[in-house]
């Protein structure tokens, strides 16, 4: 197996994991919130969840096809199969993270936000164009291989029938495996907040009334 293969196997999980821990950080303030911030997070979730699916499926094809259980054109197939499946939500999702990303490096014009913006702009029309290069020759071979057909014998059919149980299960554990990684962050995060000692807090409120000119028990609004 090629080095770089696996290299590139390994970041499309570190960024999957990592997609998935930065929406689980901020799952509960993002659901208070509402709108456009929630929208967003709900991007980094689906996209987080099509790198975990795209990792899962690579490694179910390439059991099937050392085990004997799929020929290598169906192998082929398979892949193809869950390219289809996945493209249609990172394009969408790509589309509104690079559109946020290049107005707030607009908003805020610092070196991470223009970085940012940068990666993922670059990551949305490499992705568009190769799912415009590839698309259609993987729709004729879909249309061609998978076929249940009277022309395939039972065992052409079987084949068929694992190659979509295998990308079932591949899109299965994509998302699962996000949700997962999100309930864990999110919860984590907020025992993490609950431990801040409170004190404090109330040391740093009594600061802020007493500097605009009156105390915490004189009349008004309390500190919020």
């Amino acid at each position: 197996m090629p080095l770089i293969f696996v290299l590139l196997y390994l970041a499309n999980l570190a960024i999957s994991w990592f997609n998935a821990y930065s929406v689980g950080r901020s799952w509960a303030d993002s659901k208070a919130v509402g709108g456009w911030v929630r929208f967003m997070t709900w991007c980094g979730a689906v996209m987080s969840a099509c790198g975990f699916t795209w990792c899962y499926l690579i490694v179910l094809a390439m059991i099937a096809g050392a085990a004997g259980w799929l020929p290598p054109q169906y192998v082929k197939e398979m892949l193809e199969l869950g390219y289809i499946v996945i493209i249609g939500p990172i394009l969408g999702s790509g589309i509104a993270i690079c559109l946020d990303s290049i107005t707030t490096a607009y908003r805020e014009r610092s070196v991470n936000s223009i970085g940012i913006a940068t990666w993922n702009t670059f990551a949305q029309v490499h992705n568009t164009y190769e799912a415009a290069r590839t698309l259609p020759g993987v729709f004729g071979d879909l249309k061609e291989n998978l076929d249940f057909g009277e022309d395939g014998g039972d065992s052409e059919s079987k084949l068929v029938l694992l190659v979509l149980v295998l990308v079932l299960g591949a899109l299965s554990a994509g998302p699962l495996t996000t949700a997962i990684v999100i309930r864990s962050t999110a919860r984590k995060y907020a025992q993490k907040l609950a431990l801040v000692p409170m004190p404090r807090l109330y040391e740093a409120a009594s600061v802020a009334a007493a500097s605009s000119g009156r105390s915490a028990t004189e009349g008004g609004d309390a500190p919020v």
